[in-house]
């Protein structure tokens, strides 16, 4: 599910929170704690790493990808 509630914008206009574009809840960037709205639970920290201009997630086993 993408974050993004506009093309390439996640934080709200304040900059402080992260915004869901599903269903608007708003969590906090640091602990993925939700703050506000219809959030369950908390966001789910991945390992991001950058190669080749191409950005990789490293997740536990537990997780894997959306298929769309």
């Amino acid at each position: 599910m993408e974050l993004d509630w506009q093309p390439n914008e996640v934080f709200d206009d304040t900059g402080q929170w992260l915004v869901c574009a599903s269903h608007g809840a708003t969590f906090c960037p640091d602990t993925g704690q939700c703050v506000a709205g219809p959030g369950r639970g908390g966001l789910v920290k991945i390992v991001l790493s950058e190669r080749d201009d191409i950005v990789y997630w490293h997740t536990d086993g537990n997780l894997t990808p959306v298929q769309t």
